[in-house]
C-alpha cells in the first residue's frame, strides 16, 4: 500500500483550477489572431473539424488535453476547468463556460 502512494506522489500530477478558451492546435501553434469571440468560435470549430485537436490555452500557455470529447462542445469559447496537470497536457475533470 505504501509503494502505491509513493508512486502515486512522484507521477507529476496536479490537479489545478484553470481559465482560458478552448482553441486548436494549428492555431495555437502559429500563434494566429483569432478576433472576436464569435470568430473565434467559428474558427475554432473549423480547425477541428479538419482535424486539429482541441486545446487550453491559458495565457501564454497552451495545455494538450487526453480527453478531447469532454471539451468539444466548448470549442472557442471561454471556460474555467479542473484539470490533472502533467507538465504540457491536461486531464479535464470540470469544465464549465466562463461567464
Amino acid at each position: 500500500m505504501l509503494t502505491v502512494g509513493i508512486g502515486m506522489a512522484f507521477t507529476g500530477n496536479e490537479t489545478e483550477h484553470l481559465k482560458g478558451y478552448i482553441g486548436d492546435s494549428h492555431c495555437a501553434e502559429s500563434k494566429s489572431d483569432m478576433g472576436a469571440k464569435e470568430a473565434r468560435i467559428k474558427c475554432v470549430n473549423k480547425c477541428m473539424a479538419s482535424g486539429a485537436a482541441a486545446v487550453l490555452i491559458s495565457g501564454d500557455k497552451v495545455y494538450k488535453i487526453s480527453n478531447q470529447k469532454a471539451v468539444k462542445k466548448y470549442a472557442g469559447k471561454d471556460v474555467e476547468v479542473d484539470a490533472n496537470v502533467n507538465n504540457d497536457t491536461i486531464e479535464v475533470t470540470k469544465i464549465m463556460e466562463a461567464k
